[in-house]
């Protein structure tokens, strides 16, 4: 009698679908940011006209926000919670910026906006500042970019409630100096993330944890 012969079951074959890299969409979120913050630092600081500052909006909206997008939605994909989250964030940020800064500067009564608009970036202010404790779990570029980012926001935030212009305008010098060098951080940090996979990892991001190092 015989015996039936076993037929092997091919392996079901599994699609996982578009999973990228953890880190894929940061360079494009860090560097969009960079651009966005230095276009509103370097006119504060005293380095070319004040008004200047006029062009933020739009480029807050077409290349911070429009990159922090994609950048975040990426990392969110690739089941990175804190970058999707930091980019959506402040995606979402310079996209209430620019409005707020395009039409409700020019609707609003002038004290009645600049107290909205310093609470605005002092509520940032804190939140980036919780922020930075978990970027310093990832390297010392990120954790600058995020400290950076905080002293800024409370720069800015306080200069719109100080009723003497001049101690608003030294505010304001002092809060575009930290953004010009917070940009140039989250440049650097943007760029070692894109480079390293090609170059091997020739660009110092400095990671955590730091005493190993």
């Amino acid at each position: 009698m015989s015996t039936p012969t076993e037929v092997d079951t091919p392996p079901v074959e599994q699609r996982l679908g578009f999973m990228p890299e953890a880190g894929v969409g940061t360079p494009l979120a860090v560097g969009a940011f960079g651009f966005s913050v230095l276009m509103l630092g370097i006119p504060n600081s005293g380095l070319i006209t004040a008004g200047a500052a006029g062009v933020f909006p739009a480029v807050a909206f077409g290349t911070g926000a429009f990159g922090l997008l994609i950048g975040g939605l990426m990392e969110f994909r690739a089941n990175n919670v804190f970058g999707g989250s930091f980019a959506l964030f402040y995606s979402a940020f310079l996209l209430t910026t620019a409005l707020m800064l395009r039409f409700l500067a020019v609707e609003m009564e002038a004290g009645a906006f600049a107290a909205a608009f310093g609470t605005w970036l002092l509520l940032w202010c804190v939140f980036t500042f919780m922020l930075s404790w978990g970027a310093w779990y990832i390297n010392m570029p990120a954790f600058l970019a995020f400290a950076l980012l905080a002293v800024g926001y409370l720069f800015f935030g306080l200069a719109n409630f100080v009723d003497s212009p001049g101690t608003a305008t030294v505010l304001s010098t002092v809060g575009g100096w930290v953004l010009i060098v917070d940009g140039l951080v989250a440049w650097y940090l943007g760029w070692g993330l894109a480079v390293n996979t090609m170059v091997g990892n020739k660009v110092p991001l400095w990671p955590h944890p730091y005493r190993a190092r």
